[in-house]
């Protein structure tokens, strides 16, 4: 029989993993010694193709020591010749810290989830929590990505989370924490469907932009200033126009006298060190400036520019009133010309 808390995990873990279904109890339980049988129930799993085995503890926090609990452990795993997981409803920080220590895996349901065998490591921040929601957390960059693709109409629910992670350059385990957030916010759903988990969101076009709009964020990290020269000599990496170039090139603005491009933080941080690429100090009339984006531009942007909605959330601090305005028409330019 399925225990509350074994059901509680499944929910949690389902929001990670393509793979987790809850077996029938452990047959092997009956011949543990007594105080592991007073202790935990045990009940067979399957995670990602693996079989594992839960030890769930009786007591609602965590009673014994990491130190304890390995010991535990390694006499269950001498009778189960697979993971087993350490399963409990609450635990404290520090004993979360001392069973990493031991490398023992363990979930605390909504909370957090370590699956060494897995390299795993959740935290509470990707668990399906209404605390995230009431907080209004803001999403991460590959969250935030995947909304606007599917704002674009160009998000295929049918797509395998291994398939979006080669088109955003993340790992899959990056796509499933940010399919996790979607859904602990609301924006979104899972549904798995033999191997594969869909991500199906829970409104379309203009109704999700606005349940969407708290939760978005400007996608610039850093801004840096540098050299024309250094600009044109590396123009082929950084020609996604951004800021107010890309307003003027859209018409709604006149061109300002500074060039702004837009490139991924972890290409922006390779620009530099393999082509020596010189960050100026101060702005002058000379420089281009150089939008560091947490996210990379060129996969939502069309003609060298960056896509609208980035754009839109990119000026969310301007104050200046050309600007203010210019972004509030581009958002209706967005959705009546892109969307």
């Amino acid at each position: 029989m399925k225990s509350e808390l074994s059901n509680r995990l499944g929910l949690y873990i389902n929001e990670v993993y393509t793979e987790f279904v809850l077996g029938e109890p452990w047959p092997m339980a009956a011949s543990l010694p007594l105080y592991l049988q007073a202790g935990y129930s045990y009940q067979c799993a399957r995670l990602d193709g693996q079989t594992c085995l839960l030890m769930l503890a009786q007591e609602v926090e965590q009673v014994d020591s990491a130190t304890r609990l390995k010991k535990h452990i390694g006499v269950v795993a001498k009778q189960f010749k697979g993971p087993v997981i350490y399963v409990v409803q609450e635990t404290t920080s520090y004993n979360r810290k001392r069973l990493i220590g031991q490398r023992i895996a363990f979930a605390v349901p909504g909370k957090q989830l370590y699956l060494p065998f897995l390299g795993t490591d959740l935290r509470e921040n990707f668990g399906r929590s209404d605390t995230l929601k009431d907080k209004a957390s803001k999403l991460g960059a590959v969250a935030q990505q995947i909304v606007l693709l599917k704002l674009y109409d160009r998000w295929d629910t049918q797509q395998a989370a291994l398939a979006i992670a080669e088109r955003l350059a993340v790992s899959k385990m990056t796509v499933s924490r940010a399919y996790g957030e979607l859904v602990a916010v609301g924006l979104a759903r899972l549904e798995v469907v033999g191997r594969i988990k869909r991500l199906l969101f829970t409104a379309e076009h203009r109704e999700l932009w606005q349940l969407a709009q708290p939760f978005l964020t400007s996608p610039i990290k850093k801004r840096v200033w540098i050299d024309e020269h250094d600009y044109h000599q590396h123009a082929a990496q950084l020609r996604q126009l951004a800021g107010e170039s890309a307003l003027a090139e859209l018409g709604l603005l006149m061109m300002p006298k500074n060039k702004t491009v837009a490139v991924s933080y972890r290409d922006g941080a390779s620009l530099k060190k393999l082509m020596v690429i010189h960050e100026q100090v101060r702005r002058n009339d000379q420089g281009v400036a150089v939008e560091l984006w947490k996210y990379d531009p060129a996969v939502l942007s069309a003609r060298g520019i960056v896509d609208g909605l980035s754009l839109y959330l990119s000026l969310a601090a301007e104050t200046d009133d050309r600007v203010v305005i210019a972004r509030e028409e581009l958002l209706s330019d967005v959705w009546n010309r892109d969307l």
